[in-house]
């Protein structure tokens, strides 16, 4: 009997540890720059957010750990220079992402010299 109980506890463990991670919903960047508003979103294979003071959108893929953002595109908007900053180099640092790890409601997308981390709001 604690064979098979062990046995069990060992398959359950590898079906969860395999299980494929859903990124669906939307999330909030913590520690944003200059206390700008950046978001962003996951539906299917498609991104979208918010880039301090414009909207943007793209498409995606990923495979375990990795993904990879397709070229964003933006509305057109001007706002002030520190957020226009903050946007564009948060657009730079997106296109730079290779991994992705999500733990309890945070979001980390990480690349060379990117580390963001976004909390899950929806």
């Amino acid at each position: 009997m604690k064979k098979i109980l062990s046995l069990c506890s060992i398959l359950m463990l590898f079906a969860c540890s395999n299980k494929a991670v859903s990124l669906d919903g939307e999330y909030k960047m913590l520690n944003a720059p200059e206390n700008a508003e950046i978001t962003i979103g996951f539906e299917g294979d498609r991104y979208f957010g918010q880039s301090a003071v414009n909207r943007y959108f793209g498409s995606f893929e990923k495979e375990g750990d990795k993904i990879k953002f397709g070229p964003a595109g933006a509305t057109m908007m001007a706002g002030p220079e520190e957020l226009m900053k903050a946007e564009q180099q948060y657009l730079q640092d997106l296109a730079k992402v290779t991994t992705y790890a999500i733990n309890g409601k945070t979001l980390n997308l990480k690349g060379e010299g990117v580390n963001l981390s976004f909390e899950k709001q929806k």
